[in-house]
């Protein structure tokens, strides 16, 4: 079965890197992944997946009427040049990989005729608009695919339902040995300046309001004042909403006004995600309703301990006081004080470490992630309805 993954940006964040780890895992199927030409598509390429590019074009939501029905319009031609290209491509099912690019290739399902599976990675928004979107994906997607149970819950709708699945993400099970771990944390350490003795935390993410990197550096700060040797990275960059810009420039002011600029770093994006893992001591996760967190499971697939908060779909991948560590959104006191009981005492950042790689070897295979994914290609394709699809389109090809 050939499987056409759509993906609406060429940007690469969480989503994407998942996209490309299930289309090279997905064994049984034949993945072209079609985005606009860019880093994903030049990553794809890499590793000897097979790709189409498509048109690019910008869309963000606004209050401003007349930019409104620019995006929207934009969106519309984006969804009509890729129905034409999948009428001619000879997939069997396109995989949308957002909710805008379900939207998209779902609007036109009259013309291609494909059964459209939405992966739901979003928690989609609220009132009105979030209603209209999941009256959409009712009538224009044959399943959707939901990274944790919070995702599938806020997708909850009558007419939907009965086609939600519910499938987390997965990491490559890839870890390095002792000796190897100590050669990569050396080289982190020097290349970012920290002190090889330091006690390193890191958060690892999109700059973004909701990502709330402010409550890492507050909670960072008042272990600062307690003269410990320690350090903070913060990894990721500002993308996608001016709103993240500015978030960024809040967030150096806020390190300024704390005296921290030489404890205090901003790494940037960075591929390497699980050196980083590996180089630091401790994993912060400090989101608001975090739809699922990859980063958490790729830390604990390493043996780095974490500490995320309480919400989305966080407390699907740790189980508090076993493999990590909770604490109440925005609640920096406790933050701080569930970093203290990790980095003071060795026997319970042993004990986090070791169950947190077994829990992502149980439950977070990319291996077990794609097999869930392709259950559901086979289920769809499997039925009375596009069979006579397939048939129709064999006489147009004839």
């Amino acid at each position: 079965m050939k499987i056409a993954f759509y993906n609406h940006t060429s940007t690469v964040s969480g989503a994407e890197i998942s996209l490309l780890l299930t289309a090279k895992y997905v064994t049984e199927a034949h993945p072209i992944i079609f985005a606009p030409e860019g880093e994903l598509l030049q990553k794809a390429r890499n590793q000897g997946i097979e790709v189409v590019a498509l048109p690019s074009y910008r869309a963000r939501m606004t209050r401003n009427p007349f930019l409104l029905v620019v995006y929207v319009m934009g969106m519309l031609w984006a969804g009509w040049k890729l129905a034409l290209l999948m009428k001619k491509s000879q997939v069997d099912l396109i995989h949308a990989n957002s909710i805008r690019a379900g939207i998209m290739a779902g609007l036109f399902g009259w013309y291609h005729s494909l059964p459209v599976v939405w992966h739901i990675r979003d928690m989609p928004p609220q009132g009105y608009i979030g209603n209209l979107i999941k009256r959409l994906a009712g009538s224009t997607a044959k399943a959707l695919i939901c990274i944790s149970e919070s995702v599938l819950q806020s997708m909850e709708h009558p007419s939907v339902a009965k086609r939600c699945h519910l499938v987390h993400n997965g990491v490559e099970l890839k870890s390095f040995h002792d000796e190897e771990k100590q050669r990569i944390k050396g080289h982190i350490r020097s290349e970012l300046q920290t002190p090889q003795e330091a006690q390193v935390l890191a958060i690892i993410g999109q700059i973004a309001p909701w990502k709330r990197q402010e409550d890492a550096i507050e909670a960072f700060a008042s272990l600062i004042r307690e003269e410990r040797n320690a350090v903070l990275w913060i990894v990721g960059e500002a993308k996608f909403r001016q709103e993240n810009e500015r978030y960024l420039v809040r967030l150096q002011e806020m390190v300024k006004a704390f005296g921290l600029e030489d404890k205090v770093i901003f790494t940037g994006f960075r591929e390497d995600v699980l050196e980083i893992c590996c180089a630091a001591d401790l994993l912060l996760l400090c989101s608001d309703h975090e739809p699922f967190g990859r980063v958490i499971i790729e830390a604990m697939s390493q043996g780095t301990p974490v500490v995320g908060t309480r919400g989305g779909g966080v407390p699907e991948i740790i189980d508090h006081g076993v493999s990590g560590f909770m604490y109440e959104i925005g609640n920096t006191d406790e933050l701080a004080q569930y970093i203290r009981q990790v980095l003071d005492d060795k026997a319970v950042w042993s004990l986090l470490s070791q169950n947190g790689q077994e829990r992502v070897r149980e439950m977070f295979s990319i291996k077990q992630t794609s097999h869930n994914v392709q259950q559901i290609y086979k289920e769809l394709l499997a039925r009375p309805g596009v069979e006579s699809i397939e048939r129709q389109r064999a006489k147009e090809i004839v």
